[in-house]
């Protein structure tokens, strides 16, 4: 349980530190990619989770073309946890986390082949260097009281983020259901962020305080759709 939570934080933390690097690339502004306020993305965490015991079990079975099953499944499994993820918050919180619709071959625009082949890309990165580096360093962090005050640390704001993001989530469903619409959300963010004169650096880097407040102002006086 130790090494599922150490490589859940870590992961997460990581695969934040990532996407959020290719977003500011590829938007040439600052961009948090999360829904949480803080530098995590919970999915990477999952993933990392189905890639490290696919690599486990998969080293464990002597077949060939051993590398191609793994890779394989990986891609199958990503993709899936991708897809299920956004559905989820589609329709139980009329919310959109990302957006693929207007690229190729994507379905209901939560998955589509580009971003299927980064997976794939991503699982082979991690079959290759990342997960005999992870299982060695998991070891060492599990064993170590210090770094153990340290897990219990992030998971107690980890867990206090996610109760806040979670209560935002419900303002945004209210919002949505009144509106009978689907919130995108890197829309949003834009909003905010033209919206809110104040603090834009902030607003940019921690987006629930602001997400919050930009919602509460537009329940309150509507004169715009999101």
């Amino acid at each position: 349980m130790l090494r599922v939570l150490f490589i859940f934080g870590f992961s997460s933390i990581l695969g934040w530190v990532i996407e959020a690097i290719y977003r500011c690339i590829m938007s040439k502004k600052i961009v948090n990619p999360g829904f949480m306020g803080g530098c995590v993305l919970p999915i990477y965490g999952f993933g990392a989770l189905i890639l490290y015991y696919i690599c486990k079990f998969g080293s464990l079975i002597n077949v060939k073309y051993n590398a191609f099953i793994i890779i394989l499944i990986s891609i199958i499994l990503l993709t899936l946890l991708e897809y299920i993820s956004g559905l989820f918050l589609l329709k139980f919180f009329k919310l959109k986390l990302w957006d693929y619709s207007n690229r190729k071959f994507n379905i209901n625009g939560l998955i589509c082949l580009r971003f299927t082949l980064y997976w794939g890309i991503l699982a082979l990165i991690f079959y290759l260097f990342i997960y005999s580096f992870i299982d060695s360093i998991s070891e060492v962090f599990i064993n170590n009281k210090y770094c153990l005050l340290f897990l219990g640390i992030f998971y107690g704001v980890f867990f206090i983020d996610l109760f806040l993001s979670i209560n935002l989530l419900g303002k945004i469903k209210k919002y949505a259901k009144s509106k009978s619409k689907i919130i995108n959300l890197e829309k949003l963010r834009y909003d905010i962020i033209t919206r809110i004169s104040k603090n834009k650096f902030l607003n940019r880097l921690y987006p629930y305080l602001s997400t919050s407040l930009f919602l509460n102002n537009k329940i309150k006086d509507d004169k715009n759709d999101l």
